[in-house]
C-alpha cells in the first residue's frame, strides 16, 4: 500500500518534532551535582589522597573541571592562591552524614579535631549540630599554622622561604 504525500510529510514532521524536543532537552541546564570521590583522587592543593570523605570538598569550575580537596583548609588555600579560577560551584561534605551539600548552605566551623591537613575545619548542614560539635571540640592554638593548614604540604616553596 502506497503512502500519500500528506502521510509522508506527517511522518517527517513527527521525526523533526521529536529531534527538536531532544535538542531542547539537551540544552536545558540540569542541576549541577557533585562528583564522587575515588581512591585514586588526590587533593588539588596538597596532592595527598582524598581518603576521608568527612573532610572532603570540591570545586567545579565554569569549564567543568572538578578539583577535589582532602581538607577544607586546602580548599581555602587553593582559592586564595588561585583567584583567577572561575568557580561554578563548591560542594563540601557534611561531617556527620558524609553527604555532599552546597558550600553556601553549609556551616563550616574551626574545631580542635584532627583533620587530614590539620586545619580543624569541618562542615555541617545543620547549624545547631555545628554549634554543638564546636562546643564539644573547641579549637586549639596548634590546630593550624599561619598558612591555614597543619603542615608544610599546603605551602608553596615561596611561602616556606618567607615563613620558615
Amino acid at each position: 500500500m502506497k503512502k500519500h504525500v500528506h502521510d509522508r510529510m506527517m511522518d517527517h514532521w513527527y521525526v523533526l518534532t521529536g529531534l527538536a524536543g531532544l535538542l531542547v532537552a539537551g540544552c536545558v541546564s540540569s542541576e549541577l551535582k557533585p562528583v564522587d570521590i575515588f581512591p585514586e583522587d588526590a587533593c588539588a592543593q596538597c596532592r595527598m589522597a582524598v581518603s576521608d570523605k568527612s573532610f572532603a570538598s570540591e570545586i567545579i569550575t565554569e569549564e567543568g573541571e572538578v578539583l577535589k580537596f582532602d581538607d577544607l583548609g586546602c580548599l581555602e588555600n587553593y582559592r586564595k592562591k588561585n583567584p583567577a579560577v572561575k568557580i561554578r560551584t563548591i560542594f563540601v561534605s557534611d561531617f556527620d552524614t558524609k553527604t555532599w551539600l552546597p558550600h553556601e548552605k553549609s556551616r563550616i566551623v574551626k574545631t580542635g579535631i584532627t583533620t587530614p591537613m590539620g586545619s580543624g575545619r569541618v562542615a555541617f548542614a545543620d547549624s545547631a549540630k555545628a554549634a554543638e560539635f564546636l562546643k564539644n571540640n573547641p579549637p586549639t592554638d596548634t590546630s593550624e599554622n599561619e598558612n591555614g593548614c597543619g603542615g608544610d604540604c599546603c605551602s608553596s616553596e615561596d611561602d616556606k622561604k618567607t615563613n620558615p
